[in-house]
């Protein structure tokens, strides 16, 4: 289990720290909480002691076992320290060399790779004292994550709100994870194409870009150069991944085809539309003038047409939506369109597959192993198709 110190400071934001660590122990990461003594005035220690199941430090004379140097301690045994919600005060003490707390004396004996996500007024944040100590940290190593801007505590707008805990730990995930695709670019397709009938109305299915999305972040997190080229979705997009939203599969694969010859791994998870109304009308078609008939043109198979400009050295990844799970179909696509992996999955049944966060899938692989993963979330199964991936061909490289 990788630990994470998570360190709060004086700031109204604080209370958004306990939905970083609860988030935090729901991935599966032990957080160990350290709080500055103006902070406890913000949120009482105890909840962060019930959330993270772990006894929260303030004071480095009471609240710590001296016998340990545990400062020193907790600087050895922890993969990330990350301070969230940072004040101007605490970063300005950082960058002044001042340890009159616990958290900043544990700044100062940490070794390994810190984060700090700012929180405060406008003003602050964007003062020049406060801008030249953020860049001297940049400058020795130190990581940041940018404030986002809307409604302050003080009741003015602008930047310097904490940036969301969802964000935050999505940010923290991408710095834990090896980077085993390091100087790897993987390229990913998501989401539903959509064709026009008119301004108004078009052929379209129930994909949610869900699993496109989290093969991108877990391709980020893994140290990938990532391009996620997906149909109009209303996902949050991780940061650190080029995004190219698109509405028709002649569009998709345009795109795709712009950034196939540069690409080391091709994850082709979109749902794109079979067909296409033959005639686009522009405007909107009236009621009284629509034919009951819709004549539909057949879409190009857009992976079927990469796969016949595939290199030798390129990993194709495809998926095949079944009502079902049998294998046959899947297996027929495999080896048509020259796939090194074919992910199978059931459309038949409900809460899973389209729209939902889960998933049940088979991944066949080219040299005729099966692995039938059940019930799986997608982030779980882009996370095991890429270690997959890993493991069969890029560590031999």
């Amino acid at each position: 289990m990788k630990k994470i110190i998570l360190g709060v400071t004086g700031s109204i934001a604080s209370y958004k720290a306990v939905e970083i660590v609860r988030l935090l122990k729901k991935r599966g990461y032990s957080v160990s909480v350290v709080m500055t003594p103006d902070s406890v005035n913000f949120i009482s220690p105890l909840i962060f002691e019930i959330i993270s199941e772990n006894k929260v430090i303030i004071d480095q004379f009471k609240d710590s076992d001296n016998y340990k140097v545990e400062h020193v301690k907790m600087a050895r045994e922890t993969e990330l320290f990350v301070i969230a919600p940072a004040s101007l005060n605490t970063i300005g003490k950082f960058t002044s060399g001042i340890a009159d707390n616990f958290l900043t004396l544990l700044f100062f004996a940490y070794t390994g790779k810190v984060l700090i996500a700012p929180a405060m007024n406008t003003a602050m944040y964007l003062h020049p004292v406060n801008k030249k100590n953020i860049e001297y940290l940049k400058s020795i190593g130190v990581d940041f994550i940018s404030p986002s801007e809307g409604s302050l505590a003080c009741g003015e707008e602008g930047v310097g709100r904490l940036a969301e805990p969802e964000d935050i730990v999505d940010i923290i995930e991408s710095y834990l994870e090896k980077k085993l695709y390091k100087g790897k670019r993987i390229l990913v397709s998501g989401g539903g194409t959509r064709e026009k009938i008119d301004d108004f109305r078009f052929i379209t299915n129930p994909s949610s870009g869900k699993t496109g999305v989290e093969f991108a972040r877990i391709a980020r997190n893994f140290g990938a150069e990532t391009t996620l080229v997906s149909g109009k979705n209303n996902l949050k997009i991780p940061q650190g991944i080029n995004y190219i939203e698109i509405e028709s599969g002649k569009e998709m694969y345009e795109e795709l085809n712009k950034k196939i010859k540069e690409a080391d791994i091709l994850i082709m998870s979109a749902a794109v539309s079979d067909f296409k109304p033959s005639d686009y009308k522009k405007g909107k078609i009236k009621k009284t003038d629509f034919s009951l008939n819709l004549k539909l043109d057949k879409n190009p198979d857009i992976l079927k047409e990469l796969s016949l400009k595939k290199k030798g050295n390129q990993i194709f990844v495809g998926f095949s939506a079944e009502y079902g799970l049998e294998k046959k179909e899947a297996e027929k696509k495999l080896k048509e369109k020259n796939l090194d992996i074919i992910i199978l999955n059931s459309i038949k049944e409900k809460n899973l597959g389209f729209g939902s966060e889960d998933n049940r899938t088979i991944l066949i692989f080219k040299d005729g192993d099966i692995i039938d993963t059940g019930v799986i979330s997608k982030r779980e199964l882009a996370k095991l198709v890429l270690e997959k991936i890993y493991d069969k061909w890029i560590r031999k490289t």
